[in-house]
């Protein structure tokens, strides 16, 4: 079968590539809204095992050296579709003020831009250890306000709402310091080629 014959790095991003926006969306619309700590913090984990693929297939690809064009090009469309589709459900449930989201999808759409305009002129924009903190922050603030048993307006419980609060905002700004490092790295290498 096919399947079979991808790299494990590869299987692994088709996990996440498939799985996430098809699964996570799912069971977040439906039993988020029960706001049961245990249940929250069981959708938290799964949320966390879709993340850590995308340390693994790059783990992976390696350590094998299988790196290859299909996986480089499937890899980023994958971490977006996990962290669109937990942004929109969140929203969706009122667990996240949608300002935040808009943010972080309005980042990620203009990485992309910057990625295809490069793509065109012959270079790549390589990704930034901004990038990869940033990404490690988001999938903690988001595993954070899924299992959050308590509205992020309330005062019911200051050590939830304040660590979502830390981490919503430490996320956004390094979201926002990478996009900028991007856009140099993209400006010295666009007009290095003119």
């Amino acid at each position: 079968m096919w399947y079979n014959q991808l790299s494990l790095s590869n299987q692994l991003t088709l996990i996440r590539l498939i799985g996430s926006p098809l699964v996570l969306p799912f069971f977040l619309v439906y039993l988020l809204p029960l706001n049961i700590l245990w249940l929250n913090c069981t959708l938290a984990a799964l949320f966390l095992l879709f993340g850590f693929t995308d340390f693994l297939d790059g783990y992976f690809a390696r350590r094998h050296n299988s790196t290859s064009r299909l996986g480089a090009m499937l890899d980023p469309i994958a971490d977006k579709f996990l962290l669109y589709s937990v942004l929109i459900s969140l929203v969706a449930v009122h667990k996240l003020y949608f300002f935040w989201a808009i943010v972080w999808i309005g980042r990620e759409f203009f990485i992309m831009a910057l990625r295809q305009i490069s793509l065109e002129h012959n270079f790549s924009v390589e990704v930034s250890s901004y990038g990869k903190l940033k990404t490690v922050f988001q999938i903690a603030c988001l595993a954070v306000i899924i299992a959050n048993p308590y509205c992020g307006c309330s005062f019911d419980n200051s050590w939830w709402n304040s660590s979502e609060l830390v981490l919503l905002i430490t996320a956004t700004i390094l979201s926002v310091l990478s996009a900028y490092d991007y856009c140099l790295i993209f400006m010295q290498k666009f007009f290095l080629e003119k």
